[in-house]
């Protein structure tokens, strides 16, 4: 649909929802109103805050019951609390939070009256003391008792937790937790993998509203937010209806901070820096948060926070590729060894502001904004030994005539840029509670400088040893000189950009309607969402270059040397002495572009890049739910469907080539609408004092395709003689999801849960390739036949405070996921996983907090995984096993300050990939251990 029409629809529904929330409010009203009148003059109601005393924290999901009616209800974000209703008479107000003492209170509710409780919580086990330690206690706490009262299955990573991230990663945070693991990239953890389901299966939102996201993908990079502006991360596995559908996996929700997330003002200020050993260089940060309600009844507030990173770090690499027999005899065709350096700013500010001038209505406004600038460069030699001449070849060894080495250097500047701002508003009526949202995001990356040049030392004849697989080694058998620079020939320059942006825009509406005067209270919840997406990418400079006159190679080289490159290679790993200098080249081809030519491959293959990257996307979504919630005792069911109609409109070009020319360019445009009715029922059962929690869910849920993969283009790439066709009629996958999960919650501070699940999936994405009747390697993305994932998830989460002396200082986090995915793949009849599925995940933390010292130890262990799937085994590629170690320490001082110091992957575990089995290596990647050291200011 165009954006015209879709906001057209928009603004229709948007009238419609009010207009019926409206007419529903006042049918109630007129048909009730002399009943009404009559009660409402016997009733009245009680509200207030619930505060941790020790901390003035306002503590979200403590309960809240009136002992003679068994009336419950849970604090709000902000720990408030409303009870409406309640016959006038006396009453015994009862507050209970995990990990603080509960309280009794009596209470008098007049008729039409309501009565203000604000119920200050302290604990006799934790003192002020033991909550200030580092703020584990408490993070703890908040963390169990948001679990505990949740209407679906979700985990919940507290401000704590966040607290121990140093670089505003939020991927750090989330790779302990149960049924998660998350993929490095650019060392850094950056994206999710939720029940074994890929990041394309899941989603990432912000208060509830999606993330933009410029790849092109749905893998939203989790190091893309700054996690300074965050209060909670939760990771919620069981969606209700009111919420997006949109995550087959899971959602990642991340929770903004508000100056009424505690009582009183907020002054943080955090300092730090990072020893990055690989290459002894040092990052730094700092932030500052700053947060107050003002006004005669505290009805305003505003919080701001601001984030510095400096990050200047390296790594080394090893990617290999392998020319495969029918008999799967593996010959290497290439190895690039090269060292990657970065160097980052990042900058992270968010300004919240709210307002709350009464009990019942609330508005807020939120800005927040991330600026992300790199400078990337890596310099590489690679060996590329001749396949079509290859002799002596064994699993260990190999040699073949004619290949060559080249000598490589990239230099990229990615520029990304995201914003969000958001406006909401929340009114309690009566036993009426209506609210509506808009949001606004972008996202923009653009290349202010992107280059590659290559040189070559050809005519190589080259023999490989790798008895150590990882680091193969080359040894030239003939007479060309890798040393000697003047034999170095200059292959190729290229230079383009790939500037892409995407933003969103969404309202919602939502009314729900209490019903709390009979044995069995209950609600009902209606509301209506729609979303408006645009993409689109272009490269306005994209050009190769293949020749170059009046210049010598030689005379534009960089000599460099690094003697800890790949030290783990005990020397096997080697680079040239010398490189291309980007610097030169690129003020050659400002001051003399003359001195660069092109062949008819350069000229067809930069024609090919801009006119294939030139696409636009459009993606407008408009959903409505209804739901209902009872609570019968000790059950509570939650029941309701949700209806999502995704529209697409996409543009792209369609390239034709012919004997190495270009013939047509053809745009070529399509549109593709489909509806999805998504139905859940969840149930909660507490036992035991609500120290047993059983939950039990059913529910449908979809990802939409990646966004690049919708486009009607087909893209030719002459050199590679491959052809990317895109594919507009690829389905959402679906999913019907079945949960179950028992909690046990331990006194005074922990948990013990076991839980299974089982998602059924149609139509998940996956790539295909053939060779088309032309000889060229076709690919495109297309559904799969179907999947299954059967899973049990295992937590055990404990302070052990009733150990004796010292020991009580001791606790205890551990997770263990099992899982079993099938995936069936057109072409393969052998029993293969989803891709990123892996079998197991293991976590543990073992902490430790007496006085003002703390420290945990933490270790997070998986096994192999698929990444991609090929024609046969052989071809089937993989991210290898692996387990890291993570320390961290922390030191109060003054009682509000601390001291911390972390070490990162303390055995410097590599990041591998290999291709059939570990023996073929495609991947190797050390980014070495990083020490941070810092403090954490509390005024």
């Amino acid at each position: 649909m165009k954006t015209a029409k879709s906001l057209l629809s928009l603004a229709i529904a948007c009238v419609v929802t009010a207009h019926t929330g409206l007419a529903l409010a006042q049918a109630s009203a007129s048909n009730n109103a002399p009943a009404t009148a009559r009660a409402t003059s016997q009733l009245g109601s009680v509200t207030g805050r619930v505060i941790n005393q020790a901390t003035g924290s306002l503590l979200q999901a403590a309960t809240v019951r009136v002992l003679e009616l068994n009336r419950e209800v849970t604090t709000g974000r902000d720990g408030s609390f409303v009870l409406t209703n309640i016959p006038a008479g006396n009453y015994t107000l009862e507050v209970n939070y995990g990990g603080l003492d509960s309280q009794r209170l009596p209470m008098t509710i007049t008729a039409g009256r309501s009565l203000r409780q604000d119920i200050r919580l302290t604990s006799a086990r934790y003192g002020v003391e033991e909550m200030l330690v580092t703020g584990r206690a408490e993070g703890f706490a908040s963390t169990i008792n948001l679990q505990r009262n949740a209407d679906s299955l979700r985990t919940v990573v507290s401000a704590d937790a966040l607290g121990q991230i140093r670089e505003g990663n939020i991927g750090d945070a989330l790779v302990r937790l149960p049924g998660l693991s998350v993929e490095t990239r650019a060392g850094v953890q950056r994206t999710a993998t939720i029940r074994g389901l890929a990041p394309q299966y899941n989603t990432v939102t912000v208060d509830g509203l999606r993330m933009t996201n410029v790849d092109g993908n749905r893998d939203i990079a989790l190091d893309s937010f700054p996690a300074n502006l965050l209060a909670r991360v939760e990771v919620i596995k069981a969606p209700t209806p009111d919420m997006s559908a949109d995550a087959i996996g899971g959602t990642v929700d991340l929770v903004t901070r508000s100056a009424y997330d505690r009582d009183g003002r907020t002054f943080d200020v955090q300092l730090g820096t990072t020893l990055n050993d690989i290459r002894d260089s040092w990052n730094k940060q700092a932030g500052i948060t700053l947060g107050d309600t003002f006004g005669e009844n505290r009805q305003f507030g505003l919080l701001g926070s601001v984030f510095y990173f400096r990050d200047e770090r390296g790594y080394d690499v090893v990617d290999t590729a392998y020319t495969v027999s029918s008999a799967d005899s593996f010959f290497i065709n290439r190895s690039l060894y090269y060292d990657r350096d970065e160097m980052k700013d990042k900058v992270g500010a968010g300004l919240m502001f709210d307002y709350r001038p009464s009990d019942d209505t609330s508005a807020y406004i939120k800005a927040i904004y991330h600026y992300d600038f790199r400078e990337l460069w890596r310099r590489g030699t690679d060996y590329r030994p001749n396949p079509a001449t290859q002799f002596d070849v064994t699993p260990d060894a190999g040699s073949s005539t004619g290949g060559r080495v080249d000598s490589i250097v990239f230099y990229r500047e990615p520029k990304n840029v995201f914003q969000m701002y958001t406006a909401g508003i929340e009114h309690r009526t009566g036993d009426w509670v209506l609210d509506g949202r808009l949001g606004y995001s972008k996202a923009k990356k653009d290349y202010p400088t992107t280059l590659q040049v290559v040189n070559s030392f050809n005519g190589v004849n080259l023999t490989y040893d790798r008895s150590d697989r990882d680091f193969p080694v080359f040894t030239v058998d003939n007479a060309v000189d890798l040393s000697n620079p003047s034999s170095v020939a200059f292959r190729q320059f290229d230079t383009n950009q790939v500037p892409r942006v995407e933003d969103e825009l969404s309202v919602d509406v939502n009314a729900l309607r209490e019903f709390n005067t009979g044995r069995f209270p209950w609600s009902i919840k209606t509301g209506f969402r729609a979303t408006i997406k645009d993409a689109s990418q272009a490269q306005p400079d994209t050009v190769r270059y293949s020749g170059l006159t009046g210049v010598s190679a030689a005379s534009l080289l960089e000599y460099y040397s690094n003697s800890d490159f790949m030290s783990e290679s005990n020397g096997r790993a080697q680079l040239l002495p010398f490189f291309p200098d980007w610097r030169k080249y690129l003020e050659l081809q400002q001051t003399n572009p003359s001195a660069f030519t092109q062949n008819a491959a350069a000229q067809l293959f930069s024609a090919e890049t801009l006119a294939n990257a030139d696409f636009t996307i459009g993606e407008d979504i408009l959903a409505t739910y209804i739901m209902g919630t009872v609570d019968i005792d000790k059950l509570t069911l939650l029941g309701g469907v949700r209806v999502e109609t995704t529209s697409i409109d996409s543009q792209a070009n369609e390239v034709a080539v012919d004997n190495g020319q270009i013939t047509d360019i053809t745009r070529v445009s399509d549109s593709n609408e489909y509806t999805n009715v998504l139905p859940s029922l969840h149930l909660r059962y507490a036992a035991m004092d609500d120290q047993l929690i059983v939950r039990s869910s059913i529910s449908k849920a979809i990802s939409r395709p990646p966004p690049g993969d919708l486009i009607p283009s087909k893209q030719e790439n002459a050199q590679l003689n491959q052809r990317i066709i895109g594919n507009p009629a690829l389905e959402p996958a679906e999913s019907i999801n079945y949960d179950l999960t028992a909690e046990y919650f331990l006194p005074p501070l922990g948990v013990i849960s076991a839980g299974a699940f089982y998602k059924d999936i149609d139509n998940f994405v996956f790539s295909s390739s053939r060779i088309a009747s032309d000889g060229v390697d076709e690919r495109t993305r297309i559904n799969g036949d179907g999947g299954k994932v059967r899973g049990l998830e295992f937590v055990w989460s404990q302070d052990l405070t009733f150990l004796p002396g010292l020991l009580s200082g001791l606790g205890v986090e551990a997770n263990y996921t099992w899982l079993d995915s099938e995936g069936v793949y057109p072409g393969r009849d052998d029993d293969l996983p989803l891709v990123n599925s892996p079998d197991y995940i293991i976590n543990g933390i073992l902490s430790y907090a007496q006085g003002p010292f703390s420290m945990r130890i933490s270790m997070n262990k998986m096994p192999d995984r698929l990444e991609s799937v090929g024609g046969r085994e052989a071809l089937d590629k993989y991210n290898a096993a692996s387990t890291v170690w993570d320390l961290a320490f922390k030191y109060r001082v003054l009682d509000q300050h601390n001291i911390f110091f972390n070490v990162k992957n303390l055995t410097n575990e590599p990041t591998v990939q290999f291709q059939g089995s570990r023996d073929n290596p495609t991947s190797v990647v050390y980014y070495g251990t990083q020490y941070t050291l810092g403090v954490d200011l509390s005024f």
